[in-house]
């Protein structure tokens, strides 16, 4: 029996990413590497709208932020972390492990971040140097307002640095617009590629910064990142993961041929569909606001259950993740970055309903009804 892995990364990989990471191998250091690179900062620059280089280096999404912040934060730096979530406390444990002073803004798991709530915290703290917020929080699905964030800042604001990790190739990410001074990312969730590779965009503001901050790290020196790749024929300092870079122009080669904005809006019709047929079977969804919902990942609330459903569930070829942090116990999470359609919504919904059934569970009927509804309303 085949396997679908639902889990917020990795995720399934189109057909063309996958084989396009069987190509031969080649030296990072010959010319038609440059070609490659110079095609990945294209496509990465048109996904995110920006100008400036997008760093790439071999890594997670957790090597991306500590690459971020190694760049820009200095030990006694007051720093501002909010979270709301198990991703958002690591951020900030980066921080402080870096020697941030940490002041910390937190946010009820399965609620979004308050605009307001952030202004009030730099209206008392107008020494930050940096602001850490996460875009979307992996660990219950939901989405922060990063751009009301952002203009509800008093001026001057602190370097804001976003943890777009589970958000990028899922929803729209413009750093620029949003008025953010660094984007961390990575390649195995919403860029549909397999892990191993960290990416990391920098604002002006942020760039000046690293400049005035001695680099305590080889591997993770942005600066050197940057030189190399502003060669005439473009490169990475030290060897990259050449197979992965395959597969990531491949799979960025394939949103944008699908179109960016048409990608997110099936990304959102997914996810709304799938959620109101959860919850027509009786399940509870953590984040309530349905603006707040991410695109890619939907957490569903069942205490005392999920880790028996989780364990149902891959029974019957159906791997989810389970809960973090506080809610390990309450949660299951549904991934759903890839290409996905009604088959998968009838899929996922029909294999949840089956394992509550054998979990002991009740669930309701009408699920189907409910999530084709949605999928068919005006403007899903």
């Amino acid at each position: 029996m085949g396997k679908f892995l639902c889990t917020p990364g990795p995720v399934p990989v189109p057909d063309m990413v996958a084989a396009a990471a069987a190509r031969p191998l080649m030296s990072h250091r010959e010319p038609d590497f440059g070609s490659l690179l110079g095609r990945l900062q294209n496509r990465l620059r048109d996904l995110l709208c920006v100008d400036g280089p997008v760093l790439l280096l071999p890594g997670s999404g957790t090597g991306a932020l500590e690459g971020m912040l190694g760049g820009t934060l200095r030990p006694g730096m007051k720093v501002l972390s909010v979270s709301c979530g198990a991703f958002g406390d690591r951020f900030r444990d980066i921080a402080l492990r870096m020697g941030g002073e940490v002041v910390s803004v937190d946010v009820p798991w399965g609620s979004s971040v308050s605009p307001e709530r952030v202004r009030e915290a730099l209206q008392e703290h107008g020494d930050a140097r940096l602001v850490l917020l996460t875009h979307n929080e992996t660990s219950t699905g939901v989405t922060n307002p990063i751009w009301r964030i952002v203009r509800a800042m008093p001026e001057p604001r602190p370097l804001v640095l976003v943890d777009a990790v589970s958000s990028l190739g899922c929803m729209p990410c413009s750093p620029e617009t949003w008025g953010v001074d660094g984007l961390a990312s990575s390649s195995q969730k919403g860029l549909l590629t397999p892990p191993g590779v960290a990416l990391v965009w920098l604002s002006p503001r942020a760039w000046k910064a690293v400049e005035e901050t001695p680099s305590r790290s080889v591997f993770f020196d942005l600066r050197a990142h940057r030189t190399f790749l502003e060669k005439v024929e473009p490169q990475n300092p030290y060897t990259p993961p050449v197979t992965l870079f395959y597969a990531l122009d491949a799979a960025l080669a394939f949103l944008g041929e699908y179109g960016h904005a048409r990608w997110f809006a099936a990304r959102r019709r997914f996810a709304r569909s799938f959620a109101e047929g959860v919850c027509a079977l009786g399940c509870t969804l953590l984040v309530a606001e349905e603006a707040r919902r991410s695109w890619g990942v939907t957490a569903l609330r069942i205490p005392g259950m999920s880790k028996r459903l989780q364990k149902t569930l891959r029974e019957l070829g159906v791997e989810v993740a389970e809960g973090q942090g506080c809610l390990k116990e309450d949660l299951i999470r549904f991934a759903h970055y890839g290409d996905l359609g009604w088959p998968e919504i009838a899929l996922y919904l029909g294999s949840l309903y089956a394992a509550l059934r054998e979990c002991g569970a009740d669930p309701k009927t009408g699920a189907l009804e409910a999530a084709y509804a949605a999928w068919n309303r005006e403007g899903a």
